[in-house]
């Protein structure tokens, strides 16, 4: 039997599952489609003396195309004061969540959108105490990331 003729039941299987979003799951496993952001889930605290005692403003940016990834700022301020037209530009390349976190806050779990699964990146904005602003946080790689707000710094690590 060719390859053809054993590929051919599932070309068929595959056209008649498109509608239901089996496909892109299906090329995921395969190698097949564009690689995606492990996020499933994100826990945030901050120490006491964070952000030298004030809240801190704390985006998580999922991007859904790797060319929104390109237009993204290299800083939390630039990202806060650029956020509200990024996101009219970008409009369905980007998800955002926005939260305050006090000063002294303990571990809590953030409500992440539904299409999380579809991310091909995911980042933390900070509008952190820092003379330059603080980078933005890589999140795509952790599955289960913990982001703590330490006096002098961001850590993030996997739970």
């Amino acid at each position: 039997m060719s390859a053809a003729r054993r590929a051919l039941p599932l070309m068929l299987m595959l056209g008649l599952l498109g509608g239901c979003g089996v496909v892109g799951s299906v090329k995921h496993m395969l190698g097949l489609g564009k690689p995606l952001a492990s996020l499933r889930s994100l826990s945030v605290s901050a120490d006491l003396g964070a952000n030298q005692g004030n809240a801190t403003q704390l985006d998580i940016v999922l991007v859904f195309a790797n060319s929104a990834s390109a237009s993204l700022p290299k800083t939390g301020p630039d990202w806060f004061r650029q956020r509200a037209a990024l996101q009219s530009v970008l409009a369905r390349d980007i998800a955002v969540v926005s939260l305050q976190v006090p000063s002294a806050s303990a571990a809590f779990k953030v409500k992440l959108p539904k299409n999380t699964k579809k991310a091909v990146a995911a980042y933390a904005f900070a509008n952190y105490v820092a003379p330059d602003g603080w980078p933005p946080i890589t999140l795509t790689p952790y599955k289960r990331a913990v982001l703590r707000l330490q006096e002098k710094s961001i850590v993030v690590s996997e739970k």
